[in-house]
């Protein structure tokens, strides 16, 4: 199996002087990172990167104008643009991660683990398909004749069904066994 290349770096790029690197300010810089690397609004990151609470709002808006700040919204899109590479889900990279947490769960004696992730690799890989199929009613709702029907027409559906219940096939007639005398 081929090897996982390494296609993002640990971190995210520190800017030393946003100013002539980035043409942006420190502050712009902060609400750019805070923006996009904290699960907190647009105001709130205004707020943090230094502007006033006061107007924090607006100038998170207009931050975030390409019209207004192009430097901004450069900078926010090479941020989230850098996050993807960083947290990015390969094939080659989430199977190798399957295997070593089923080598790491072997070697601890969890075996329970080690079959999980060796399920979700073959997942992964394809190996297995998951079908569901929803049905509609049930079949203590339906009458003899009816589920009689539905046999009938999955035999005819599925003929290898009818060949390995040949002689278990239910007839609409019962018998009554003959008393042995």
């Amino acid at each position: 199996m081929p090897l996982a290349k390494a296609t993002h770096k640990a971190t995210l790029d520190v800017v030393a002087n946003p100013r002539t690197e980035k043409h942006i300010t420190p502050m712009q810089e902060e609400f750019s990172r805070l923006y996009v690397c904290e699960d907190i609004s647009q105001t709130e990151a205004a707020v943090r990167a230094g502007y006033s609470k006061k107007s924090a709002h607006a100038m998170a808006s207009q931050l975030l104008n390409g019209k207004n700040y192009p430097h901004v919204v450069a900078r926010v899109r090479e941020l989230r643009t850098e996050l993807s590479h960083k947290y990015e889900v390969t094939f080659e990279g989430h199977v190798k991660k399957l295997a070593e947490i089923r080598d790491g769960a072997m070697q601890n004696g969890n075996y329970a683990a080690a079959v999980a992730a060796e399920k979700s690799r073959g997942q992964a890989a394809g190996l297995y398909i998951d079908r569901k199929e929803i049905l509609h009613g049930k079949i203590d709702q339906m009458n003899r004749d009816e589920v009689m029907r539905e046999i009938k027409k999955l035999q005819e559906e599925y003929p290898a069904l009818a060949l390995v219940a040949n002689g278990n096939v239910v007839d609409a007639e019962v018998v009554e066994p003959e008393k042995v005398r």
